[in-house]
């Protein structure tokens, strides 16, 4: 059975996100009439994108948004990393609706669906398009000097590392140090992708014997829709 995608046309990762709605707002105001008229949208509509970009980031340093806060070590915490998150939430549940409505418009191009990450129709019947079911396995082990290992298998393969036939990555949420995360909706939690099924986090000698929790699952950077579900939290202490 499909699976709806409106919800992987807005990125998550904060980076690919950033890059997205600058891009996409761009888009919207520029051409006479606007691309954005011209798609259907509305001046208001418009006009609530254009807000939720200036709330991301605003160029300025006087005035910056919150991305431009939290990308900066300097003012980077844990309320910038939950504004950032709620922003991203906020502006998938306003902007995909909007995205739908776009698919279905006479008046959409093949560089359209580009920039707005909206897949050409006829493409969605012939991949597959069902979730990722395959289970992932995974193991850390602390390898010194606040490295950690991360060594991903399937299901099927309990010698060696492997990824999903249906993934061309493994990515994690993980957080050092308490207290304990209990879902992947925990805004404390940090990204990473990883096309290889072994690879390395370098957390710095600075987190030695602090605990590293993760949550691991499949994924597919060309197509997010057929992300595997998370793993169930792993944890070691950083040595």
């Amino acid at each position: 059975m499909k699976t709806k995608t409106s919800g992987t046309r807005v990125p998550r990762k904060l980076g690919a996100f950033d890059q997205y709605i600058r891009r996409v707002i761009a888009f919207l105001i520029a051409g006479s009439p606007t691309n954005g008229s011209r798609l259907l949208l509305t001046a208001a509509e418009i006009a609530q994108a254009q807000g939720f970009l200036t709330l991301w980031y605003t160029g300025v340093a006087a005035s910056p948004g919150m991305w431009e806060l939290h990308s900066n070590p300097n003012t980077k915490n844990k309320a910038t990393r939950k504004g950032v998150v709620k922003i991203i939430k906020d502006f998938a549940a306003f902007f995909s609706p909007i995205l739908n409505r776009v698919n279905g418009c006479s008046a959409i191009t093949a560089t359209d669906r580009l920039i707005l990450n909206i897949a050409d129709p006829n493409s969605l019947r012939t991949r597959h398009i069902e979730s990722n079911e395959d289970l992932i396995n995974f193991m850390l082990v602390s390898k010194g000097g606040g490295d950690v290992r991360v060594i991903c298998r399937t299901s099927t393969d309990s010698k060696r590392a492997s990824k999903s036939p249906l993934a061309d990555s493994v990515e994690i949420f993980y957080k050092v140090g308490d207290p304990l995360p209990i879902s992947t909706d925990d805004v404390t939690l940090d990204f990473f992708i990883s096309t290889r099924a072994s690879f390395t986090l370098s957390l710095g000698t600075a987190n030695l014997t602090k605990k590293l929790y993760v949550f691991a699952r499949w994924y597919n950077t060309k197509h997010p829709e057929l992300a595997g579900h998370w793993s169930s939290i792993e944890q070691v202490v950083i040595s």
